[in-house]
């Protein structure tokens, strides 16, 4: 059954209550399994893997999302109080703040919307925040480029701004992807050309070319219209909200992240950001793409999250997603390659701001959920890490 709890509701509890989902569809539970249980904002998210009889006695594989965040009270599923905990359940694709996987997560509908004179060969999921938004990968059959296809699910309301982002920044001289207008919510984005650079620098180790300054250009070609959208709260703004989920992901280390999350705070009273600047709002390794022999920058990938901020948070997103790469390896090259990087752009912002902002990122990636030894010990590295940036101010 599950390998550990969702958030406050232990796994007997969880285990009993997909047993009363899957019997509503008469249906009998034979097994489950919880994946990428999430925490965002004091909420918990995650998928079950859920394996049933149906009446003919085969076994069918079905996924639930599950979630203790309020939804629409129209929303079509299962609402459930468990110890005063009130959770939702709904069975995929019927997210209850994401209409738009009904399309995304069918062949026939993707090849309709988005590819009509060619074949769906191949159609996955790539990404599932729960409520929040979904990325599918779709591989179309031979003929003329693209051969693949990204279509990414959004709140409603939500695709057609970064379809127009998108268009702005192309104009800007900005190497984003290409997309296609949306429908029903989703926005279908032509694959990126070259490699993205975490799996760069992996291959290159000592010997990379990748030069972080390139970055700093493509930034600062951002266009002024980025400062019309509102702006959003950065990662590393939220590390009070990271430092508690780790807390409760990590018992054994409370003293550690109290005393870190002290020296965040701390850090924040005196910090300076600097100037509202066109930004990114997600720059890290996986949405920048390199060309695969010279590490040189080819196009920047999910522009959802542009708009006004702080210079020195995208070069933090970055800093502290490159810090954990490789955390169980013998070679620290990720470390390595964040150190470079780190040096590279701190004449560009305040240092000591850029590493505080860094160690907050870094906190937002522990694993919120750690059922297993080799998720406690990612948890483990990367408060280590969170905590050597921390030392650098």
């Amino acid at each position: 059954m599950f390998p550990g709890g969702f958030g406050p509701i232990d796994a007997t509890q969880l285990t009993g209550l997909l047993s009363d989902v899957v019997a509503r569809a008469g249906r009998q539970l034979v097994n489950t399994v919880l994946h990428d249980v999430q925490y965002r904002a004091g909420q918990f998210y995650a998928v079950a893997e859920v394996t049933a009889h149906d009446q003919t006695a085969q076994d069918i594989t079905t996924y639930y999302g599950l979630t203790t965040a309020s939804v629409p009270s129209d929303a079509h599923g299962y609402r459930a109080t468990i110890d005063a905990t009130q959770l939702f359940v709904w069975e995929h694709p019927a997210d209850p703040f994401l209409p738009g996987l009904r399309l995304a997560a069918i062949p026939s509908q993707v090849q309709r919307h988005f590819a009509p004179t060619r074949d769906i060969t191949a159609l996955q999921a790539v990404i599932y925040r729960p409520m929040n938004r979904a990325v599918f990968r779709a591989q179309l059959s031979p003929g003329a480029p693209p051969e693949t296809l990204f279509l990414k699910v959004l709140r409603p309301g939500a695709a057609q701004p970064v379809y127009a982002m998108h268009q702005t920044l192309a104009a800007a001289g900005i190497p984003v992807v290409a997309a296609a207008p949306p429908v029903d919510d989703v926005l279908a984005l032509v694959g990126g050309r070259g490699v993205p650079l975490g799996e760069y620098l992996r291959s290159q180790r000592s010997h990379s070319q990748f030069q972080p300054l390139e970055l700093l250009d493509i930034l600062d070609r951002f266009p002024r219209e980025v400062m019309q959208r509102p702006q959003q709260a950065s990662w590393a703004d939220r590390y009070p909200e990271f430092v508690r989920a780790a807390r409760g992901a990590m018992p054994e280390h409370q003293d550690r992240l109290a005393s870190l999350g002290r020296k965040l705070a701390a850090a924040h009273a005196t910090i300076e950001l600097g100037p509202i600047v066109p930004t990114h709002g997600d720059f890290y390794e996986a949405h920048i793409f390199v060309h695969p022999g010279t590490g040189r920058m080819q196009q920047l990938l999910d522009v959802d999250g542009a708009g006004p901020g702080y210079r020195v948070d995208d070069f933090a997103c970055l800093v502290g997603h490159l810090a954990v790469l490789g955390y169980d390896e013998p070679q620290a090259w990720g470390w390595q390659a964040a150190m470079h990087t780190f040096q590279q752009l701190a004449p560009h912002t305040r240092g000591v701001t850029l590493a505080i902002r860094a160690a907050a990122v870094v906190l937002s990636l522990i694993p919120a959920y750690q059922p297993t030894r080799a998720l406690k010990a990612r948890g483990h590295a990367y408060l280590r890490i969170a905590e050597a940036l921390l030392d650098m101010v």
